[in-house]
Protein backbone atom coordinates (compact mmCIF):
# COMPACT_ATOMS: atom_id res chain seq x y z
CA UNK A 1 0.00 0.00 0.00
CA UNK A 2 1.39 3.56 -0.75
CA UNK A 3 0.16 6.22 1.39
CA UNK A 4 0.35 10.33 1.02
CA UNK A 5 0.43 12.70 3.76
CA UNK A 6 -0.01 16.25 2.81
CA UNK A 7 0.78 19.42 5.84
CA UNK A 8 2.60 22.07 5.79
CA UNK A 9 3.75 20.96 9.49
CA UNK A 10 6.67 18.66 9.26
CA UNK A 11 6.21 17.54 13.12
CA UNK A 12 2.55 16.62 12.69
CA UNK A 13 3.66 14.82 9.22
CA UNK A 14 6.11 12.66 11.65
CA UNK A 15 3.82 11.45 14.19
CA UNK A 16 0.95 10.70 11.70
CA UNK A 17 3.45 8.91 9.70
CA UNK A 18 5.26 6.79 12.99
CA UNK A 19 1.30 6.25 14.34
CA UNK A 20 1.14 4.52 10.53
CA UNK A 21 4.19 2.44 11.42
CA UNK A 22 2.94 1.36 14.63
CA UNK A 23 -0.52 0.03 12.80
CA UNK A 24 1.53 -1.76 9.75
CA UNK A 25 5.43 -1.03 9.07
CA UNK A 26 5.34 -2.11 5.29
CA UNK A 27 3.57 0.57 4.06
CA UNK A 28 5.28 3.24 1.75
CA UNK A 29 4.88 6.54 2.95
CA UNK A 30 5.24 9.50 0.80
CA UNK A 31 5.93 12.77 2.99
CA UNK A 32 4.50 16.35 0.81
CA UNK A 33 4.53 20.00 2.60
CA UNK A 34 2.19 21.52 0.31
CA UNK A 35 -0.56 20.31 -1.58
CA UNK A 36 1.38 21.46 -5.26
CA UNK A 37 4.20 18.99 -4.59
CA UNK A 38 1.66 16.57 -3.92
CA UNK A 39 -0.58 17.09 -7.12
CA UNK A 40 3.04 17.12 -8.87
CA UNK A 41 4.05 13.70 -7.70
CA UNK A 42 0.06 12.20 -8.94
CA UNK A 43 0.53 14.02 -12.49
CA UNK A 44 3.98 12.02 -13.01
CA UNK A 45 2.71 8.91 -12.06
CA UNK A 46 2.35 8.20 -8.60
CA UNK A 47 -0.83 6.07 -7.02
CA UNK A 48 -1.51 6.47 -3.64
CA UNK A 49 -4.53 4.49 -1.81
CA UNK A 50 -4.53 6.66 0.91
CA UNK A 51 -3.98 10.01 1.91
CA UNK A 52 -3.97 12.20 5.30
CA UNK A 53 -4.40 15.62 4.06
CA UNK A 54 -4.50 18.55 6.30
CA UNK A 55 -7.32 20.97 5.74
CA UNK A 56 -5.77 24.15 6.54
CA UNK A 57 -2.56 24.74 4.84
CA UNK A 58 -0.39 28.03 3.95
CA UNK A 59 -1.95 29.36 1.29
CA UNK A 60 -3.95 26.39 0.44
CA UNK A 61 -7.15 24.32 1.14
CA UNK A 62 -6.90 20.55 1.64
CA UNK A 63 -10.44 19.75 0.58
CA UNK A 64 -9.35 21.49 -2.68
CA UNK A 65 -5.51 20.23 -3.07
CA UNK A 66 -7.72 16.47 -2.59
CA UNK A 67 -10.36 17.17 -4.83
CA UNK A 68 -7.79 17.41 -7.71
CA UNK A 69 -5.91 14.59 -6.67
CA UNK A 70 -9.60 12.76 -6.91
CA UNK A 71 -9.94 14.24 -10.74
CA UNK A 72 -6.84 11.86 -11.35
CA UNK A 73 -7.21 9.11 -9.29
CA UNK A 74 -10.53 8.17 -8.24
CA UNK A 75 -9.89 5.53 -5.96
CA UNK A 76 -7.60 7.13 -3.31
CA UNK A 77 -9.06 6.63 -0.04
CA UNK A 78 -9.06 10.44 1.29
CA UNK A 79 -8.50 11.70 5.32
CA UNK A 80 -8.81 14.78 6.63
CA UNK A 81 -7.31 16.05 9.78
CA UNK A 82 -7.37 19.56 11.12
CA UNK A 83 -8.06 21.82 14.33
CA UNK A 84 -11.80 21.93 14.42
CA UNK A 85 -15.32 20.09 12.79
CA UNK A 86 -16.05 23.61 10.57
CA UNK A 87 -15.32 21.98 7.47
CA UNK A 88 -16.65 18.36 8.07
CA UNK A 89 -19.53 19.10 5.70
CA UNK A 90 -17.05 19.88 3.36
CA UNK A 91 -14.85 17.00 3.93
CA UNK A 92 -17.54 14.63 2.84
CA UNK A 93 -18.26 16.05 -0.44
CA UNK A 94 -15.74 14.62 -1.72
CA UNK A 95 -16.18 10.82 0.10
CA UNK A 96 -13.52 11.41 2.98
CA UNK A 97 -13.41 8.18 4.45
CA UNK A 98 -12.60 9.74 8.03
CA UNK A 99 -12.54 13.46 9.32
CA UNK A 100 -9.69 13.27 12.37
CA UNK A 101 -9.89 16.41 14.46
CA UNK A 102 -5.99 17.25 16.25
CA UNK A 103 -4.67 15.86 17.84
CA UNK A 104 -4.47 12.76 15.86
CA UNK A 105 -4.70 9.38 18.83
CA UNK A 106 -3.08 6.02 17.31
CA UNK A 107 -6.57 4.86 17.92
CA UNK A 108 -8.07 7.02 15.65
CA UNK A 109 -5.41 5.93 12.62
CA UNK A 110 -6.24 2.18 13.83
CA UNK A 111 -9.99 3.01 12.57
CA UNK A 112 -9.08 4.46 9.43
CA UNK A 113 -7.07 1.29 8.74
CA UNK A 114 -10.48 -0.27 9.51
CA UNK A 115 -12.87 1.46 7.74
CA UNK A 116 -10.57 1.29 4.68
CA UNK A 117 -10.75 -2.61 4.92
CA UNK A 118 -14.45 -1.88 4.28
CA UNK A 119 -13.86 0.39 1.98
CA UNK A 120 -11.13 -1.11 -0.13
CA UNK A 121 -11.90 -3.36 -3.37
CA UNK A 122 -9.70 -5.41 -5.57
CA UNK A 123 -8.63 -3.16 -8.26
CA UNK A 124 -8.19 -4.69 -11.60
CA UNK A 125 -4.78 -4.06 -13.60
CA UNK A 126 -3.60 -3.98 -17.10
CA UNK A 127 -0.29 -5.46 -17.77
CA UNK A 128 1.31 -4.17 -20.86
CA UNK A 129 5.01 -4.04 -22.62
CA UNK A 130 6.40 -1.46 -24.37
CA UNK A 131 10.26 -2.75 -25.80
CA UNK A 132 12.01 -4.14 -22.89
CA UNK A 133 9.48 -2.16 -20.11
CA UNK A 134 6.98 -3.83 -18.83
CA UNK A 135 3.93 -1.49 -16.48
CA UNK A 136 1.46 -2.45 -14.34
CA UNK A 137 -1.90 -0.21 -15.06
CA UNK A 138 -4.61 -0.33 -12.64
CA UNK A 139 -7.61 -0.09 -14.78
CA UNK A 140 -9.78 2.59 -12.57
CA UNK A 141 -6.59 5.15 -13.51
CA UNK A 142 -7.50 4.21 -17.58
CA UNK A 143 -9.49 7.05 -18.80
CA UNK A 144 -10.00 5.01 -21.99
CA UNK A 145 -8.43 3.40 -25.10
CA UNK A 146 -8.64 4.28 -28.62
CA UNK A 147 -7.21 2.50 -31.87
CA UNK A 148 -4.47 4.56 -33.67
CA UNK A 149 -3.54 2.98 -36.91
CA UNK A 150 -1.91 -0.61 -35.96
CA UNK A 151 -1.25 0.86 -32.59
CA UNK A 152 -3.89 1.03 -29.27
CA UNK A 153 -3.43 4.00 -27.01
CA UNK A 154 -4.18 4.03 -23.84
CA UNK A 155 -4.72 7.27 -21.71
CA UNK A 156 -4.32 7.59 -18.14
CA UNK A 157 -5.95 10.01 -15.39
CA UNK A 158 -2.75 11.51 -14.82
CA UNK A 159 -2.49 12.31 -18.78
CA UNK A 160 0.30 9.71 -19.74
CA UNK A 161 -0.63 8.00 -22.60
CA UNK A 162 0.69 4.84 -23.37
CA UNK A 163 0.90 3.18 -27.33
CA UNK A 164 1.37 -0.53 -27.79
CA UNK A 165 1.28 -2.62 -30.63
CA UNK A 166 -1.60 -5.11 -29.68
CA UNK A 167 -4.89 -5.10 -31.61
CA UNK A 168 -7.45 -2.96 -29.91
CA UNK A 169 -10.22 -5.46 -29.72
CA UNK A 170 -8.04 -7.83 -27.75
CA UNK A 171 -7.07 -4.52 -24.97
CA UNK A 172 -10.69 -3.96 -24.66
CA UNK A 173 -11.70 -7.11 -23.64
CA UNK A 174 -9.35 -7.37 -21.21
CA UNK A 175 -11.04 -4.32 -19.44
CA UNK A 176 -13.23 -4.97 -16.43
CA UNK A 177 -16.98 -4.09 -17.02
CA UNK A 178 -16.63 -0.21 -16.00
CA UNK A 179 -15.72 0.40 -19.70
CA UNK A 180 -17.66 1.04 -22.09
CA UNK A 181 -16.92 0.90 -26.43
CA UNK A 182 -18.67 4.16 -27.12
CA UNK A 183 -17.70 4.22 -30.68
CA UNK A 184 -15.63 2.46 -33.33
CA UNK A 185 -12.04 2.73 -32.13
CA UNK A 186 -12.51 4.05 -28.62
CA UNK A 187 -13.42 2.90 -24.91
CA UNK A 188 -14.53 5.03 -22.20
CA UNK A 189 -13.86 4.50 -18.82
CA UNK A 190 -17.84 5.16 -17.37
CA UNK A 191 -16.16 6.57 -14.13
CA UNK A 192 -14.80 9.38 -16.37
CA UNK A 193 -17.90 10.35 -18.24
CA UNK A 194 -19.26 13.63 -16.97
CA UNK A 195 -21.96 13.77 -18.86
CA UNK A 196 -24.00 11.63 -21.64
CA UNK A 197 -26.59 12.71 -23.95
CA UNK A 198 -29.35 11.46 -26.29
CA UNK A 199 -26.21 12.24 -29.38
CA UNK A 200 -22.95 12.25 -27.46
CA UNK A 201 -21.04 11.64 -24.20
CA UNK A 202 -18.61 13.89 -22.72
CA UNK A 203 -15.41 13.06 -20.53
CA UNK A 204 -13.85 15.22 -17.64
CA UNK A 205 -11.02 15.78 -19.60
CA UNK A 206 -13.32 17.53 -22.33
CA UNK A 207 -13.39 15.00 -25.03
CA UNK A 208 -16.49 14.40 -26.75
CA UNK A 209 -17.10 11.43 -28.33
CA UNK A 210 -20.56 10.98 -30.77
CA UNK A 211 -22.66 7.99 -29.84
CA UNK A 212 -23.16 5.07 -32.25
CA UNK A 213 -26.23 6.08 -33.51
CA UNK A 214 -27.47 2.09 -33.98
CA UNK A 215 -26.50 1.78 -30.08
CA UNK A 216 -27.25 5.07 -28.41
CA UNK A 217 -30.18 3.99 -26.17
CA UNK A 218 -28.62 0.87 -25.50
CA UNK A 219 -25.00 2.70 -24.83
CA UNK A 220 -26.87 5.07 -22.40
CA UNK A 221 -28.83 2.56 -20.79
CA UNK A 222 -25.81 0.88 -19.45
CA UNK A 223 -24.15 4.19 -18.34
CA UNK A 224 -27.03 4.50 -16.45
CA UNK A 225 -27.19 1.46 -14.44
CA UNK A 226 -23.57 1.48 -14.07
CA UNK A 227 -24.10 5.31 -12.21
CA UNK A 228 -26.75 3.64 -10.13
CA UNK A 229 -24.99 0.50 -9.05
CA UNK A 230 -22.10 2.71 -8.65
CA UNK A 231 -24.09 4.81 -5.76
CA UNK A 232 -25.70 1.78 -4.03
CA UNK A 233 -22.21 0.54 -3.39
CA UNK A 234 -21.40 3.68 -1.39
Amino acid sequence: MRIAICDDDRDEICKIQDMIFAVQGNYRVDQFQDGKTLLDAAGGGAVYDLLFCDIYMRDENGIDVARRLLEMSPRTAVVFFTASREHAVDAFSVDALHYLVKPVRPEDITEVFRRLGNHTKPRHTLTIRIERTVYVLYQDEIVRIESNDHNTVIICANATAYSIRKPFREISEMMDDSFLPIKKGVTVNMRYISKMTYRDCTMRDGHTFLLRRDRAKELRETYYTFLTNELEQR
